[in-house]
């Protein structure tokens, strides 16, 4: 495997639970990718559809002005406010607050299904992504251990979006549309920090294997 252009990752827990944290967004991107769902909250609390609608759309926007101001990607802000203006649409022609979230829901298990998949056909996303954006080559998949703490890692992926798919959707079933949203906050970025974290391991015991392989 080259090491051209490859990321490398911190020794101790302690730097790579920030760097897991900071590439889940940190605190400001954690609190502006969060807003949108509050804001909808709070308006359909308030409210009902339409205003929960508003609310959503205009956080959206001054979180992309936010984004912007902070020189962050426009794509990053533009994907934000296309979302919520999407969730919104999907809301009324469900004709109901809880079809704002029908999207992700449906989205979040698709992605644990070809992740599934990947596994099956022993091509394991997380390894792929990882080697692919790092330029490392897919050489790891020749050694078994290697193919396995990619498949542990992609994996655990699956286990996350389908246990979020299984909550999300069983609160959809029964109405509960703040709770919905609460559960979209609460099952983001917290669980997506672990399973960063399990990324790391997986990448650095393969990292491990890269190195023992080419010194035998």
């Amino acid at each position: 495997m080259s090491d051209a252009g490859s990321e490398k990752l911190p020794e101790t827990f302690q730097d790579q639970l920030s760097w897991a944290w900071n590439h889940v967004g940190g605190v400001t991107g954690t609190i502006l990718t969060t807003i949108p769902i509050l804001a909808f909250v709070v308006g359909n609390a308030i409210g009902g559809l339409w205003p929960a609608i508003w609310f959503s759309i205009g956080s959206a926007v001054l979180v992309g002005a936010v984004q912007l101001l902070r020189k962050e990607k426009l794509t990053a802000a533009i994907a934000g406010l296309g979302g919520a203006v999407f969730a919104c649409a999907v809301a009324l022609v469900v004709g109901a607050a809880k079809g704002y979230y029908l999207w992700g829901i449906w989205v979040t298990l698709a992605i644990g299904c070809v992740l599934l998949l990947s596994v099956v056909v022993r091509w394991p996303l997380i390894g792929v992504i990882w080697s692919g954006t790092n330029l490392q080559g897919m050489s790891w998949r020749k050694d078994r251990a290697s193919r396995t703490y990619y498949d542990v890692a992609t994996m655990f992926w699956v286990l996350l979006c389908f246990v979020r798919y299984a909550v999300q959707s069983w609160l959809y079933g029964i109405d509960e549309t703040t709770w919905l949203g609460i559960a979209r906050v609460a099952m983001g970025w917290p669980l997506t920090l672990v399973a960063a974290l399990v990324t790391i391991w997986a990448v650095r015991n393969v990292d491990r294997r890269r190195k023992l392989l080419a010194a035998a």
